[in-house]
């Protein structure tokens, strides 16, 4: 792999990992509700989800590379409009943007759910698998369809997917909108006058009848 190859892709790669998605949110979010120290938990985890979806998605990509190499050319600019598309859909998706609740509302708390959980993250959707199948075509050829290219690739992805869990585990607000929505309180006073009122139909009601 040539270093011009790697700067591109390793640039390519920093722009993909810092895009809005579901699994970066999550892991803010657990950062904004349960602290830094569950938070870093959830890195690992994250890395260790995004480090199998490229791997799986490199595999067939290396082979038809390898094997097939006149349909490479075709297939990379398929592979150009889905990351436009993935693009658009990481900006877009609410499961990816919006304020956070104010209260705890993650659905797990032991530390081998949490970790299960971010995990299942990224290899749960289609999208990431096809999102990065379309990033690889972009640099892997017939010429550079060998082992050591995709490790090179391989490695260098997984330091950046270890960066951006570490900036969003670290500094959440930065990665995801600090604004928050809270429940509506059920003794509030909106709830107070519901009461106010049901009470006075009632007394009304019950004269009524006296009457």
């Amino acid at each position: 792999m040539t270093l011009d190859l790697w700067f591109a892709f390793a640039a390519a790669t920093i722009f993909f990992v810092l895009l809005p998605s579901p699994a970066k949110r999550l892991v803010a979010t657990f950062s904004l509700q349960r602290g830094r120290v569950v938070a870093l938990l959830t890195v690992p985890a994250l890395v260790l989800g995004l480090s199998a979806t490229f791997a799986i998605a490199l595999v067939p990509v290396f082979l038809v590379a390898f094997y097939l190499p006149a349909a490479m050319e075709t297939i990379a600019w398929v592979g150009v409009a889905y990351l436009m598309l993935y693009i658009l859909w990481c900006f877009q998706d609410p499961r990816a943007k919006g304020p956070v609740a104010d209260n705890d509302n993650l659905p797990e708390r032991r530390a081998v759910r949490i970790f299960s959980h971010v995990l299942n993250a990224p290899l749960s959707g289609s999208r990431y698998i096809f999102a990065l199948a379309a990033l690889q075509t972009q640099f892997l050829t017939q010429s550079t369809a060998t082992l050591l290219t995709a490790a090179g690739l391989f490695v260098t992805f997984l330091a950046a997917a270890l960066a951006a869990s570490l900036f969003v585990a670290l500094l959440p607000s930065l990665a995801l909108s600090r604004r928050r929505i809270r429940r509506p309180s059920t003794t509030g006073p909106g709830k107070a006058r519901q009461v106010f009122i049901a009470r006075r139909a009632v007394t009304a009601g019950y004269r009524r009848i006296a009457a």
